[in-house]
């Protein structure tokens, strides 16, 4: 800053080359003192900050190359804006979208009011290798059960049924009384759930032994205690939020951050229903669902969590079940940013409250 002169760099990037747009305000008035195209590498972002005066910030979107950039660009003492996509409008959908007004947009709205852009704050480099390790387990997981749903198909058409068994076990399946033509069509398939297996275990064992790391271990042993809270939930949760829960004001502000909260639609009298917004990590709201789904079926323990859920299944509706389910998923991800904000706090499953809730339900179905 010097005077009322003021400079920011936007950057759109792509995977091969960077355009970037320099801008400075004098006085009220805007405008671009540089533009060029730098190659999307470490050595060109570096390169080209090295010309540049070490006050200006560097603006530019979440994306593959946001994590080094963000690190060249503060190794060289620059201020960055990592700009939240999903919440400018203003660029994504704009009529006259390109690489050279996307850096416009970008640098200008980093000039006006930083704010604007929804900055993210990126994860530590050990939560961001849990993710990847989650995230590659879970498309082998998706690649085994889908082998394992075609074989069954293919059987049927066949005429017989394959054995019920889980999809981490099909391949360990007697084979011997499968149609000799069934045999040879799926043979080379079971090879591959053989490796499949193994590699999945090895990613498995990444993220055990990760999760016993400092990192790790204290909040991810504090979220197991939460009933039907695992190991891949827990370590999912605290990868994905960094481990840092600071950035959560009130524990239900997670919701929103993990899109489990529904749009708002609402103008004077009007007020529509809308489903969630969906904004947050896809990979985190699956976890969620599928403890709420876990928390809610027939058989498993009463909690608070499970009251609420019953409560709202009991209204009737069409869709009351998958309310439930969301309602339950962005409880459990309140219930643990409360528990690691207060990780001396004692968890209590099941009030006495929600307890005699659940009675009078089962006396009255």
């Amino acid at each position: 800053m010097n005077g009322e002169y003021y400079t920011t760099i936007g950057m759109d990037v792509s995977d091969r080359k960077t355009q970037v747009c320099v801008m400075a305000k004098v006085g009220a008035t805007p405008r671009i003192v540089m533009e060029t195209t730098i190659p999307t590498t470490k050595d060109g972002l570096a390169k080209f900050l090295s010309t540049q005066d070490r006050d200006t910030p560097v603006a530019f979107e979440t994306g593959m190359h946001c994590r080094w950039m963000n690190e060249v660009a503060e190794g060289m003492g620059f201020r960055t804006y990592v700009a939240n996509p999903c919440r400018l409008r203003m660029i994504t959908e704009s009529k006259t979208k390109n690489d050279v007004n996307d850096a416009r947009m970008l640098a200008r709205i980093a000039l006006s009011d930083p704010g604007l852009l929804h900055p993210v704050k990126l994860r530590g480099p050990e939560h961001q290798k849990m993710l990847n390790l989650h995230e590659m387990r879970n498309l082998l997981v998706k690649q085994r059960t889908g082998i394992v749903v075609q074989l069954r198909a293919v059987a049927k058409s066949m005429g017989f049924r394959i054995a019920k068994c889980s999809a981490a076990s099909f391949h360990n399946l007697d084979r011997s009384t499968w149609p000799e033509e069934f045999r040879d069509i799926a043979w080379p398939m079971i090879k591959n759930l053989e490796q499949l297996a193994i590699t999945i275990k090895t990613y498995e064992k990444q993220i055990r032994e990760l999760a016993e790391t400092p990192t790790f271990k204290a909040q991810v042993e504090r979220l197991m205690e939460i009933r039907y809270v695992g190991l891949y939930v827990a370590t999912g949760f605290v990868a994905v939020t960094g481990g840092d829960m600071e950035r959560f004001e009130k524990p239900r502000d997670i919701g929103p951050w993990l899109g489990v909260t529904p749009k708002q639609d609402q103008s004077g009298d009007i007020d529509r229903q809308c489903h969630i917004t969906k904004a947050g990590s896809p990979f985190m709201r699956r976890l969620l669902v599928e403890s709420a789904q876990m928390i809610l079926r027939d058989g498993s323990a009463d909690t608070d969590l499970k009251a609420k859920g019953l409560r709202i299944c009991a209204r009737g509706a069409k869709i009351a079940k998958r309310k439930a389910i969301t309602a339950v998923a962005r409880s459990l991800a309140v219930l643990m940013v409360a528990m690691l904000k207060k990780p001396d706090a004692p968890y209590v499953p099941l009030s006495e409250r929600c307890e005699k809730e659940l009675l009078a339900m089962r006396a009255t179905a």
